[in-house]
């Protein structure tokens, strides 16, 4: 593979991706230990769903550091492995087929997340 830079410049998007997630991630983080700190028995079923949208979050997480870690891989041997490996064109493709796929994966447990979350939000508005 001539072109060792294409994985890379998918970098930055995972970045902000990860980013966002964190926030995410954290806000609800917090929102969990403010409904601990109450422990009110009305909103155990609502602390039970918002630990479980932390796991997918937590999920996604991991996804992504992944797919970074796949998709700098893949640079790095297409940039050097040409001459180091007899087969680097093999392994850059699995490896940035590798990255897209935890990509996809991720941003599919994000809308979930996302579905999720406006049906907690009402839920608990509305008890």
């Amino acid at each position: 593979m001539d072109s060792w830079y294409l994985p890379i410049t998918l970098l930055p998007s995972i970045g902000f991706f990860i980013m966002s997630t964190t926030n995410v991630s954290n806000a609800l983080s917090a929102e969990i230990s403010q409904l601990l700190a109450l422990d009110t028995s009305r909103d155990k079923p609502i602390l039970s769903r918002k630990i479980n949208q932390l796991r997918l979050l937590s999920i996604s997480l991991v996804l992504l550091y992944g797919s970074a870690i796949f998709l700098a891989v893949a640079s790095l041997v297409s940039g050097l492995g040409a001459s180091l490996m007899v087969h680097a064109d093999q392994v850059v493709f699995l490896l940035i087929c590798g990255g897209i796929l935890a990509v996809c994966i991720a941003l599919a447990l994000l809308m979930a997340y996302a579905v999720r979350a406006v049906r907690i939000k009402r839920d608990q508005f509305l008890h």
